[in-house]
């Protein structure tokens, strides 16, 4: 693993190389696929026999290093191993004439015949295992691999080696440098050196690559594990928002948003009757069970206010449905209690009762504190109102408060409240601390 990846990233790294051992293996299928093809179309049955026989050894050469990979231990020494093979018996086929060529073709022919630039695929096939030390031993062995056949080929008594001083400094005329240099079992130096150029450039260049690519995954791992670090203290479509354009959550503005507040009734008397660790326990699955639906429904869960939960819809942009979503919401919040005291009778626990709280209006949306802290949430009196329907659901013996405001807008945007929530009724009008006016409500009754 890179020395500077950011802490947490090790596994997510160390998936994408063994992803990357698939991606290889898929690469090396289809390509010697498609050149058995070509080869059986092509080529009589007596040449291509021992082709295919060469592209299945080359497909055996890539399925051995890929079943000993998944085995830990024997991760990157076997591909290494492997690989050095690779390029020997490529290196081997590009140089020792083929028994059904031509008659008379030299292995000094086949050291300047393009066949050479196959040792390049094989290297830009690297760039697939996403691992710059790969990358570099497969240029490596590529080098050796080469450069030992083009030793060989030079060791042969009929090969005539030269280089370039010998032809450009041995006054010879064009016909015969171009005689020289064309002779059958002629080697120049300069031809070796550039080919070992050219192997040695791809391979910094795809080491590189991989290395940059490597960096890349690491920025979008660490990022996403700092999305993952922001969303267990914001809900996902602000972090979405702080992703995108974090800089618009410090503008606060004035929206129109759906408020609901839902808290646990008489939470105060069931503290005394439960140990710390059973009241630690009542609340983490009350939060987290009523956050989840929040979420489901696109709402942002503002807070938790001991056993309350604040959420609110239409932030950080109010759409068209936002009272719909909030209704359902709601309904599937009493649906979860219910669930949830199923699962605590069965424990032999207490059973638990709550009230949610909504309306809807204008508020301030953005971030609300100082440099050193600061906080996504919604003020103003539809906070408010919000807040203290939900405490009238005690006086009124009801589970769910909606002012007449939420309904409206849910017809308007051509969702049925009493669809969205079973057993919703018009409630007379109440009076809320801090208003002149009643509030026309609806509410839900599903208590004994």
């Amino acid at each position: 693993m890179d020395q500077r990846a950011p802490p947490g990233t090790a596994r997510a790294l160390d998936l994408e190389e063994r992803n990357s051992l698939t991606f290889m293996l898929q690469g090396r299928l289809i390509v010697l696929g498609l050149m058995a093809v070509w080869v059986a179309i092509t080529l009589p049955w007596e040449r291509s026999a021992l082709y295919l026989a060469v592209l299945l050894a080359f497909l055996l050469l890539g399925v051995i290093p890929y079943v000993l990979a998944r085995r830990v231990h024997w991760g990157t020494f076997a591909i290494a191993f492997f690989l050095v093979l690779d390029a020997a018996v490529l290196s081997f086929l590009l140089i020792v004439p083929n028994p059904y060529g031509l008659e008379g073709w030299s292995p000094q022919m086949n050291l300047r015949a393009p066949g050479f630039l196959y040792l390049g695929v094989f290297l830009v096939y690297m760039a697939l295992s996403y691992r710059p030390v790969l990358v570099i031993t497969a240029g490596m062995a590529a080098v050796i691999s080469w450069s030992v056949g083009f030793l060989w080929v030079i060791s042969l008594p009929e090969t005539q080696f030269f280089s370039s001083r010998d032809v450009l400094g041995a006054g010879l005329s064009l016909e015969e440098a171009l005689a020289r240099v064309l002779d059958p079992n002629a080697v120049g130096f300069a031809r070796w050196v550039n080919q070992v150029v050219f192997l040695a450039a791809v391979t910094l260049i795809l080491t590189l690559t991989v290395w940059r690519s490597r960096r890349l995954v690491l920025r979008q791992v660490a990022a996403e594990g700092q999305r993952s670090a922001l969303a267990r203290y914001f809900s996902p479509n602000i972090v979405q928002e702080i992703a995108d354009n974090g800089a618009s959550l410090n503008q606060t503005k004035v929206q129109r948003v759906v408020v609901l507040f839902a808290d646990i009734v008489g939470f105060t008397a069931i503290t005394e009757r439960l140990s710390p660790d059973d009241l630690l326990d009542l609340l983490r699955d009350f939060h987290g069970r009523m956050a989840r639906t929040a979420i489901a429904h696109d709402g942002t869960v503002d807070k938790f206010i001991g056993d309350a939960i604040m959420v609110h819809f239409g932030t950080p942009e109010t759409r068209s449905n936002d009272a719909g979503r909030a209704l359902r919401c709601a309904a599937e919040m009493l649906a979860e209690v219910v669930q949830m005291n199923a699962a605590r009778s069965a424990k032999g626990q207490e059973e638990i009762r709550i009230g949610i709280g909504m309306h809807v209006g204008d508020v301030i949306v953005g971030n609300i504190g100082d440099a050193q802290r600061l906080e996504y949430t919604v003020v103003g009196d539809t906070v408010n109102v919000a807040a203290r329907l939900e405490a009238l659901t005690r006086d009124l013996s009801v589970d769910l408060i909606v002012s007449q405001a939420v309904i409206d807008q849910a017809y308007e945007s051509g969702a049925d409240p009493r669809r969205l929530v079973p057993g919703i009724t018009p409630g007379e009008s109440v009076s809320v601390r801090g208003r002149n006016e009643n509030i026309e409500i609806w509410q839900s009754r599903q208590r004994d």
